[in-house]
């Protein structure tokens, strides 16, 4: 179904709506770059109720142009945090760019390490998480340029829907896990065993805790919101316990929920709702062959 939005007040954009309740990236065409970087909440109301959104770039876009167009769903994140002993660092710059196909010789990593699955490709992150979770307020959105695809093809970003998720647990799960809460740091140090851990300057950042189950701070939906690689364990509950309960939550989420994958074309913006989603790559394309793009986050409040 093709749905006709007012975007900023002036420009029209036309957006390729699901049906049927499917769970898909929608897909919003003629949205122009531009550098009027305001905030627009047509783009906002959408994004919150569909989960993704896949903005179609005619070309390449600056810097500027890029910015702009994550600044339609909201500030930029300028992503400081604390560390344990409340100094305030950079985690990360504002504009990341992200080298996913990287290939890294061995000892080039040194003692650190960010978490992909397969040492040759450590940026390549093929499990299902949510962005910025060992922050106090994670980004809401995240928003995506490609700049370099996998020549031969692949490499898709899949996606898990976690309202959905949440819907599907039975009664008494829900009730169980309502008012639980869990501990986050940028490194767990190995919490879950079919996971590496993150590792490096950023280890001396604070603990932080989230909901386990979240409130949309614009849709006012629930979902479940945990990222095992992050995740330490639940308040309140023996280290082991907690860990098995976050696992088979995850475990639940990607037998059950919705599942679908967005096909990357050239210059592609594609956004997500962290409060919504999940999100990993596959890694289904030729070891060497480039997959790379800018991201920026949109800022979130704390979640509840």
């Amino acid at each position: 179904m093709v749905k006709r939005l007012s975007s900023c007040g002036v420009e029209t954009i036309i957006v390729d709506i699901t049906e049927n309740n499917d769970f898909r990236v929608n897909v919003v065409s003629d949205l122009e770059p531009s550098s009027s970087g305001c905030v627009d909440d047509s783009l906002r109301e959408l994004l919150a109720e569909t989960g993704m959104l896949c903005l179609r770039m005619p070309r390449a876009l600056t810097d500027e142009e890029f910015k702009s167009m994550a600044a339609r769903f909201g500030p930029i994140k300028d992503p400081i945090a604390l560390t344990r002993d409340g100094t305030r660092i950079r985690y990360a710059p504002m504009r990341q760019d992200l080298e996913s196909g990287r290939v890294v010789a061995d000892g080039e990593m040194g003692e650190c390490s960010f978490g992909g699955l397969h040492a040759d490709r450590p940026l390549l992150f093929e499990t299902f998480h949510c962005d910025d979770t060992y922050t106090r307020k994670p980004g809401w959105a995240s928003v995506l340029h490609a700049r370099e695809l996998p020549p031969s093809g692949g490499g898709p970003t899949c996606f898990i829907d976690m309202r959905a998720a949440y819907a599907l647990l039975t009664r008494k799960t829900r009730e169980t896990i309502d008012a639980l809460r869990v501990v986050y740091h940028y490194n767990n140090e190995g919490a879950f065993e079919s996971r590496q851990s993150s590792r490096g300057p950023n280890d001396v950042l604070e603990d932080v805790c989230h909901p386990l189950v979240r409130t949309h701070p614009i849709a006012g939906t629930r979902a479940l919101f945990l990222d095992l690689d992050r995740a330490k364990h639940i308040v309140g509950l023996p280290k082991r316990r907690g860990r098995a309960l976050l696992q088979s939550l995850q475990d639940h989420a990607e037998a059950r929920a919705p599942a679908c994958e967005h096909h990357w074309r050239p210059h592609d913006v594609l956004v997500w709702d962290n409060a919504s989603v999940q999100h990993k790559a596959r890694g289904n394309f030729k070891v060497g062959e480039a997959r790379s793009f800018w991201r920026y986050l949109v800022a979130g409040d704390t979640p509840v």
